[in-house]
């Protein structure tokens, strides 16, 4: 099965929330780091920054709130965050 770079993202991001960051907020730009980190060179820095644009557009299943304190910068902007269970 070949996943399309926004669903590959997306499956991404919400492992690093519910997995390495529970209960904690992310902004897009960490995310997005933290993303790459993990693809590696099969695909670029573009297509992660546009396919976690698309997340947060419509979330799903995590949590999006337009000003938070990010636990990755510790910036005050829009974050992402998987509900705690």
């Amino acid at each position: 099965m070949t996943y399309t770079t926004e669903e590959s993202v997306r499956r991404e991001v919400g492992k690093i929330l519910r997995v390495d960051y529970p209960g904690q907020f992310i902004c897009s730009s960490c995310l997005a780091k933290l993303v790459l980190h993990t693809f590696g060179t099969s695909h670029t820095e573009s297509q992660i920054e546009r396919a976690i644009a698309k997340v947060f557009e419509s979330p799903g299943a995590l949590v999006s709130v337009p000003a938070f304190i990010c636990a990755g910068c510790e910036k005050t902007m829009p974050c992402l965050g998987a509900p705690r269970k």
